[in-house]
């Protein structure tokens, strides 16, 4: 309890029990039912024991302070002993069976159980049997359904003081303790064994009213009333009567010197033996907040002894984390209800902060007027690590502590949605570990556990930071790379990871050399879900297996013919048009002399229905195979040069738009026308517009071709090859067309800095351009080494992810114009 001040109420309760004591019976009677077992009984949450009796701390050689409140866990030899047995006991619900439990010492035993899961939701029972320890104690049994009175009672009577009665399925009084005898002013003979309608004038409450008997054992008594229970055996019942004057010996809680804060009367008389043996700490209040009793389950839970407390405000377990409003409002419902429950962060006497579940109750007087506050609570702190525990095993893998599937996912929808807002890249890993099965095969799997640990301990230490290794399952592991800028960036990353599980491992005298393979795919260019991703990086990561381990591989549509299913998606694309599925994102052209911007070229989106944003390299395939190229790149070029026509001015003049053309649009004998309508519909001047063709136009020797190129560029339209360097075959052909620049193919451009043969190549096809009178564009420039290798050989105008990923037309246009704003402002 820890409400800063006081109120109080004007309420008659119904209940005439006063609380401290009817809560406290009900307490006391079920803990010395539970000590009437022989067998240990446990009552527990999934993760935490919440109670146990005598018995089970006996056979489990503990106390109980070693046993109630801590973690299930801390009962078996092993976490996988663990949830082995919490699968068995609590999700199939197995009832009858074996335990092996560990004992102090490292030792362990056997035991038979007898389960009840889920009493209530997250509350379980369980009970060990005794035999196989050879118990010499007697065996005595509550559940004896003729139990003699004189056995039973005495251990039941022993463990309670307050006025109890048992009354068995055939409503016969088969004990009643001293406290009874005395309240009802009859002997014990007067009682046992004789019907209690019959001796006690009883009247037992309907099932749909609160459980409270009414009884009048002589004629002319006042009539009594007690609180009914569940007793020890089905249909048996138990009644709990109040206590009348000072018959029950009670212990007056001490108390300060009296004073104002505490008056005379004030102290609340409470059970000692019910008091202390509750497992929950209970502190008891005057009408003016002052603490007047708490049991030693408070001491032991805050730290505070009675003599600390008694006669203070229950603020001093304040821990400060709750407002003043927190505790306004839990005063306005003791004010209103006579009763408040929740949780609450309260402060040990050492300082240390925990949670706990509190119960504050009023107790009222005849009139209404508040006389106590009775405070129950539960430590939380043992509940807290559980579910901590319980949170981490849902999200990691037991054996090496890395995240699992369901986090890793988790992480990447968090590193999906940055880079959307920021417009980069995240890269998915596959990494197996190459004959792997032959380790644990040779070694065993213990020895492959350890080697298992290892290499998730390297391959997390091998990463940039940020990013996730993950355990899929056995030697499978996952990797996340998020807020990518470059591409690249993945490839290094895998390398880094190959080298580091190049080095030597060793495990329990084995030493031993392995490799891996790495599949790599990328977000958005790969697809845009995790389960994509996660598809095309295993068709990558088989391409790796089958060069012979031990290297990585970017995904490619080639790869994974499975994994885009051509004829679905063929259906799907010859409605894509109809139906506005189709978009064109733009890509700026830099000149790397003075960063400004030359061009914007257009790149085709699909909105797939299923499987979102999807570029054109994804589904070229399925339009080949559906004989679609045509129409959707005539699509493309009409929507390109609609939205170029309203493109803002660039350094004083506006940009062109650069379109791709395949070689199927050109085939069809009236390009030339469709350009031009395209052209005329959108108002685009000729002269801003540049067709790029692929490489593949050299290698046709048509003359169609040849006249439709020289008719585009008699309109003052811009021709470039695109994608050039990938075969040097059709060099001699460059001259038979009009063109006006070659553009490297971007793998070319990735390779410059990384491999002499790359570079050496870029080279050599600039000097060919230059000698032909031909631009030279780079694509796919990732770096500034790069952009200066390239700018070195006069090729200034590039295009790649350092300059900028491709936007949509409105982000493009709007680009656009916050830098004429700010070249204006210069």
């Amino acid at each position: 309890m820890n409400p800063a001040g006081h109120h109080r109420g004007k309420e008659n309760p119904e209940e005439p029990f006063v609380p401290d004591l009817s809560e406290g019976a009900e307490t006391g009677v079920y803990l010395a039912l539970l000590e009437l077992l022989d067998e240990g009984l446990i009552v527990t949450g999934d993760e935490v024991i919440i109670d146990a009796n005598s018995a089970a701390c006996r056979l489990l050689e503990r106390d109980y302070r070693q046993i109630a409140g801590q973690p299930l866990s801390e009962l078996f030899l092993s976490e996988r002993a663990f949830l082995d047995a919490r699968a068995r006991l609590f999700i199939q619900g197995e009832m009858r069976g074996s335990l092996r439990v560990a004992l102090p010492g490292g030792r362990h035993r056997d035991f038979r159980f007898v389960a009840a899961a889920r009493l209530r939701p997250g509350i379980h029972a369980l009970i060990l049997s005794p035999d196989l320890l050879a118990e010499t104690a007697p065996e005595v049994s509550s559940l004896d359904p003729t139990p003699p009175a004189d056995t039973v009672w005495p251990r039941l009577a022993a463990a309670l003081l307050q006025p109890v009665i048992v009354v068995d399925d055939g409503d016969r009084i088969c004990a009643a303790n001293a406290a009874a005898i005395t309240t009802l002013g009859l002997g014990r003979e007067e009682l046992v064994g004789r019907l209690a309608g019959e001796r006690l004038g009883l009247e037992w409450p309907a099932a749909d009213a609160p459980p409270l008997a009414r009884l009048r054992p002589q004629a002319g008594d006042e009539e009594l009333t007690a609180r009914v229970l569940a007793g020890p055996q089905a249909g048996w019942r138990l009644l709990v009567l109040p206590p009348l004057g000072q018959a029950i010996p009670t212990l007056p809680a001490p108390a300060p010197e009296p004073s104002p804060a505490t008056p005379q009367g004030s102290a609340v008389h409470v059970p000692l033996d019910v008091f202390d043996a509750a497992s929950q700490a209970i502190l008891v209040s005057d009408a003016n907040n002052r603490i007047v009793a708490v049991n030693r389950a408070f001491t032991d839970i805050t730290g505070y002894s009675r003599e600390d407390v008694l006669g203070r405000n229950p603020g001093l377990l304040n821990s400060g984390r709750q407002e003043p409003e927190f505790y306004a409002a839990l005063w306005q419902s003791l004010h209103e209800t006579g009763q408040w429950q929740g949780e609450i962060w309260n402060r040990r006497k050492n300082g240390e902060i925990f949670p706990e579940w509190l119960t504050i109750t009023a107790v009222r007087d005849d009139e209404g007027a508040t006389r106590h506050y009775i405070a129950m609570f539960t430590d939380l702190t043992a509940k807290r690590q559980a579910e901590s525990r319980t949170e981490y095993l849902a999200h990691h893998d037991i054996l090496t502590g890395l995240p699992n599937r369901r986090l890793f996912e988790r992480r990447f929808d968090d590193a999906a949605e940055r880079a959307r807002q920021r417009r980069c890249s995240v890269g998915v890993m596959r990494l197996d570990i190459d004959n792997f099965k032959a380790v644990n095969r040779e070694y065993g799997d213990n020895v492959g556990d350890a080697f298992l640990q290892q290499i998730a301990r390297r391959l997390l230490a091998a990463l940039p930071r940020g990013c996730i290794v993950a355990r899929e399952r056995s030697d499978a592991f996952l990797a996340l790379l998020p807020d990518l800028d470059l591409s690249s960036e993945c490839g290094r990353a895998a390398e880094a990871l190959l080298a580091t599980l190049s080095l030597p491992f060793e495990a329990e005298g084995h030493n031993l050399q392995l490799t891996a393979s790495i599949g790599i795919a990328l977000l958005p260019e790969d697809g845009n879900t995790l389960d994509a991703l996660l598809r095309h990086a295993d068709a990558a990561l088989a391409h790796a297996r089958r060069l012979g381990g031990n290297n990585h591989q970017y995904y490619v549509l080639e790869m994974d013919d499975a994994g885009i299913e051509r004829e679905a998606f063929e259906s799907k694309l010859r409605y894509a048009i109809e139906r506005e599925e189709l978009e064109v994102h733009f890509q700026p052209l830099i000149d790397a002399r003075d960063g400004s911007i030359r061009a914007g070229e257009a790149l085709l989106r699909w909105h797939h229905p299923e499987l979102g944003l999807i570029p054109f390299r994804r589904f070229i395939g399925a339009a080949r195979d559906g004989g679609l190229v045509a129409r959707l790149g005539d699509w493309a070029l009409r929507a390109a040069c609609r939205a170029a026509v309203g493109w803002p001015l660039e350094g004083g003049r506006q940009p062109m738009v650069t379109v791709n053309v395949a070689i199927e649009q050109i085939m069809q004998g009236d390009f030339v026308s469709r350009v031009a309508t395209a052209l005329a519909d959108s108002g685009l001047p000729a002269d801003r517009l540049e067709l790029d063709l692929d490489e593949q136009v050299l290698q046709e020797d048509n003359s169609r071709i040849v006249a439709t190129l020289t008719e585009l560029a008699g309109m003052g339209i811009h021709l470039a090859i695109d994608d050039f360097g990938r075969g040097l075959t059709a060099i001699p052909k460059l001259k038979r067309y009009p063109l006006q620049a070659l553009k490297l193919d971007p793998a070319l451009v990735r390779d410059v800095g990384k491999s002499e043969e790359s570079e050496a190549i870029v080279e050599a096809i600039a000097n060919l351009a230059t000698s032909l009178g031909l631009a030279i564009f780079a694509r796919g420039v990732e770096d500034e080494a790069q952009q200066a290798f390239l700018s070195a050989l006069d090729c200034h105008l590039q295009q790649g992810p350092l300059f900028g990923r491709p936007l949509t037309d409105a982000e493009f246009a709007a680009f656009l114009a916050r830098r004429q704003l700010e070249n204006g402002l210069q």
